[in-house]
């Protein structure tokens, strides 16, 4: 098998003061304010319960004070805010509080400048604006820190860490309409309508800029995967703020465009008795944050792909194993994002039976989400997955399912021996080409959409063990390779044969 890598807000209650006019009504919060022991530097005034802020606030307040025994006179102190970046005086990201800071510039807008104490004055504030994207998700966080002070110096508290909650109140999901899209469907795809996210940061639209046939890819809504490799940067702390950032820039991007999501963390070669009981935590641990890392945001999610495919070399143990964390990731996702529609990995009709994928289904908890997805990995025919999608869809009432299409054009490439190297060749093989663009309007009931759950042209490994039938060259698997995605693009079909 081919691995790819792939809260209601309370109050406006801001970080000391939201606005002049009401600071009456937060005295108690600034009285309770924690207040370091040395009286000679300059302190930011950190409340109790941290420098916090509601996005839907507008800005933060920061004040910064000294001691009444220095305020006789006059004295300047500069400040700067820092979020997700590298910090040169450590080589290293910005911290907050022991991990990196993970606001964007999406989330606020940095500070930097000098307040001027008067003779006498023991304190002065400064603002940092604060982006609300009515949303809720994971808090981020940015450093508020004081530096330059002239003429006395800065205390124990000249840096903090300021939390951004991200809890604005959302609206229930319309029946029939889980994505809010502004024209409600009519009929029983809740995708109809909808406009897709087309990531112009992505490796292809990158590539595209200096291979213009790549602009056929580049140009059509991709499929953003999520894993564990999603959070190996230094500046990435975990899955929730990976997620988040990715639909909070596709919100700010395109706005009313609904990204396209996969997780691919189950696969990782596990057979035999499958996942062992810590890897079964850290599963759940992943699956949770990134449904709150997702919170609110519409998206349609693509769930574990090859989880059901790879599921025949699993010993009954294994499999029990397997279909607890399907079932778990479905209740976690189906409590927490309201506005998510969730398909759930069904192999394709090379690879499974129909009636073994209906049973892996419902025993996973297919019925609480809006079906499956078929092809993820594979080259096989479209109307194979078709006539294998409804065999399915009848075993387990009726649920609908989405293709992917975006290697498909040419079909499967057979290798010489089936019975050992399989029905078909699924490390970069030679003369594929795109299939069916990215649609709802696929034409056959219960066919919610053809999509691009794959990104085309990204590698499928290094596996070359079928010269000749494999494109010599490839990077590692996941990596984007323009050679691959040309010859996709060169050998397209997008008729859905």
């Amino acid at each position: 098998m081919k691995l790819r890598a792939g809260c209601a807000r309370t109050s406006r209650t801001l970080v000391v003061i939201a606005s002049l006019a009401v600071i009456a009504v937060l005295a108690p919060v600034v009285a309770s304010a924690t207040r370091i022991s040395d009286p000679f530097g300059f302190q930011i005034q950190v409340p109790s319960d941290g420098l916090i802020v509601h996005e839907s606030a507008g800005r933060a307040v920061i004040t910064v004070f000294r001691a009444p025994s220095e305020s006789g006179a006059g004295a300047q102190v500069r400040y700067i805010t820092s979020g997700d970046g590298y910090n040169p005086d450590t080589d290293a990201p910005f911290d907050c509080g022991g991990t990196p800071c993970t606001a964007t510039s999406l989330d606020f807008t940095s500070v930097k400048g000098e307040l001027d104490f008067l003779p006498g004055q023991t304190s002065a504030t400064f603002a940092v604006p604060i982006t609300d994207h009515g949303t809720t998700s994971v808090a981020k966080t940015l450093r508020v820190a004081l530096f330059g002070p002239s003429p006395i110096g800065l205390g124990s508290v000249s840096s903090a860490t300021l939390t951004i909650l991200n809890d604005d109140s959302f609206s229930p999901p319309t029946p029939g309409n889980p994505l809010g899209l502004p024209v409600a469907p009519t009929g029983d795809n809740p995708l109809a309508g909808a406009r897709f996210f087309i990531d112009h940061e992505s490796a292809v639209a990158k590539a595209s800029r200096h291979d213009a046939a790549l602009r056929a890819i580049a140009g059509q809504p991709g499929t953003a995967r999520f894993g564990t490799f999603s959070y190996s940067s230094p500046y990435v702390p975990d899955i929730a703020v990976a997620v988040s950032r990715y639909l909070t820039r596709a919100a700010a991007q395109e706005p009313g465009a609904i990204p396209l999501l996969a997780t691919y963390r189950l696969v990782h070669r596990v057979c035999g008795n499958g996942d062992s009981p810590q890897e079964e935590r850290d599963y759940h641990d992943f699956i949770t944050g990134f449904a709150q890392g997702i919170g609110s945001y519409p998206a349609v999610l693509f769930l574990e792909m090859d989880s059901l495919i790879t599921s025949p070399c699993l010993n009954p143990r294994g499999l029990a194993v397997r279909m607890s964390e399907l079932s778990d990731a479905i209740n976690v996702l189906s409590a927490t994002c309201p506005h998510v529609v969730v398909y759930l990995d069904a192999g394709a009709a090379d690879a499974l039976h129909a009636p073994q994928a209906a049973r892996l289904l419902e025993r996973a908890g297919v019925a609480q989400i809006q079906g499956f997805f078929l092809n993820a990995t594979h080259f096989d025919w479209t109307s194979n997955e078709i006539r294998y999608g409804r065999k399915i869809s009848r075993l387990i009432g009726g649920k609908h399912f989405v293709i992917n299409t975006g290697e498909n054009g040419r079909g499967p490439l057979r290798p010489m021996n089936i019975v050992k190297q399989g029905l078909e060749v699924l490390c970069n093989p030679v003369g594929r080409g795109l299939g069916p663009k990215p649609t709802t309007h696929t034409g056959y009931r219960g066919v919610d959409m053809f999509a691009w759950t794959t990104n085309p042209g990204e590698s499928g490994g290094q596996c070359q063990d079928q010269p000749g039938y494999e494109l010599a060259g490839a990077p590692p698997t996941g990596a984007y390779w323009p050679t691959y995605g040309v010859m996709l693009v060169r050998n397209a079909d997008y008729r859905p044969r």
